[in-house]
């Protein structure tokens, strides 16, 4: 598919990549408990996980969108059914469904532990503030939403970077002999026992999050060039390895104050940048609206036509019931759950959509051979 050459529009460029950066954070990024379990708990290899995770997952961004826009998909049942088969993917796309809204209490779950964790005022306070903002954002829509959550981005990187840096440089254990007990503890949530299982694992769970947030990022701008989307997702994805390649590390250099808790960030915040403490607190709260915001308009999607009453409706109430299951069961709890079970329907997805797509592109070239024999003869 050609495009015709034109300027790059590097507001839309910028503004594309800090909404990914700002979706992507969210509270389980935000927390650092997401990350703990999966990376920090395998020592320094868990550095080199998360690296080669956010390269994996940009470079499954640029599919999905660039798939989009070749086979004109505009939603992500339309998605799931190109790559899975009709059968398969319409299964997929409903599990999808109830995984986005499990994505959802787990992030409403998590700004409850942040601000118990810090303030010591009851979960249930950082939760339902959280709600009522989203039930809020649900009368905006997802363009407006890109714009407002990618003017929020930059400030919640500067933080988490700034308050990772502070960990590295003044750590509890130092990074050797951080990884050292990361590695020989048996107290601690871990995705898997093998690194590289753990690294797989997450990033096949992380598919069933993004991709609908993939294919709705198309949907802002269907026209924007290859070179447009290829640029927001490098920009996005190299500031997200700084981050997390960062964040994880700090972790693992401080395990002895990070492990057992419910936000490791916040613990390292505490222990060694106190001053950015509240800020890193507030931009998590934050970071969980930028997330939590995007996924409640992709769930209501399921219900009802975007931007109806009855879209604006079924988002709230998908909201609130997020809001009272997310209070049965710990947060850590809930992560290691969630990445247990979706990582490996995940796996299952990749792994299908692989010979699937085989099957389709041999089917194909079969039947166009055929096509040339019969208008030969």
């Amino acid at each position: 598919m050609t495009e015709k050459k034109r300027m790059i529009r590097w507001p839309f460029v910028l503004s594309m990549a800090f909404a990914m950066v700002a979706y992507y954070i969210g509270a389980s990024t935000g927390t650092g408990q997401e990350f703990f379990q999966s990376y920090a708990t395998h020592g320094r290899m868990g550095v080199i996980g998360v690296i080669i995770q956010q390269i994996a997952i940009g470079i499954l961004c640029f599919i999905v969108i660039w798939s989009c826009k070749n086979y004109n998909l505009t939603t992500s049942k339309e998605f799931f059914i190109w790559f899975l088969g009709k059968t398969i993917g319409t299964i997929i796309y409903y599990y999808v469904a109830a995984f986005v809204f499990a994505t959802l209490l787990q992030l409403i779950s998590g700004t409850g532990a942040i601000i118990n964790q810090f303030y010591g005022i009851p979960t249930y306070v950082g939760s339902i503030g959280l709600s009522i903002l989203l039930m809020i954002t649900m009368l905006l829509g997802f363009e407006r939403l890109i714009d407002v959550i990618s003017k929020i981005a930059p400030f919640i990187l500067v933080v988490m970077i700034l308050v990772a840096i502070g960990g590295l440089i003044n750590s509890t254990d130092g990074f050797v002999q951080g990884s050292e007990l990361a590695l020989a503890s048996q107290e601690v949530f871990r995705t898997s026992d093998n690194w590289v299982i753990s690294t797989i694992l997450h990033h096949s769970y992380l598919i069933l999050f993004f991709i609908p947030y993939f294919v709705s990022t198309y949907t802002v701008d269907t026209k924007a060039t290859n070179s447009e989307t290829l640029l927001w997702i490098i920009l996005s994805y190299a500031l997200l390895i700084v981050l997390t390649g960062l964040m994880v590390a700090a972790q693992v250099a401080n395990f002895s104050i990070t492990a057992g808790t419910q936000a490791p960030n916040v613990a390292i915040a505490e222990a060694h940048t106190p001053i950015l403490a509240p800020f890193l607190v507030f931009m998590i709260a934050a970071a969980s609206y930028t997330t939590t915001a995007p996924i409640a308009l992709i769930a209501a999607d399921y219900f009802a036509e975007p931007g109806t009453i009855k879209h604006k409706i079924s988002g709230i109430a998908i909201i609130l019931i997020g809001l009272i299951v997310s209070f049965f069961g710990a947060y850590d709890q809930i992560i290691n759950l969630l990445i247990s079970i979706s990582g490996r329907i995940g796996l299952g997805v990749y792994g299908f959509a692989i010979v699937y797509r085989i099957y389709v592109i041999a089917k194909n070239s079969k039947n166009n051979k055929m096509t040339e024999r019969a208008k030969t003869n």
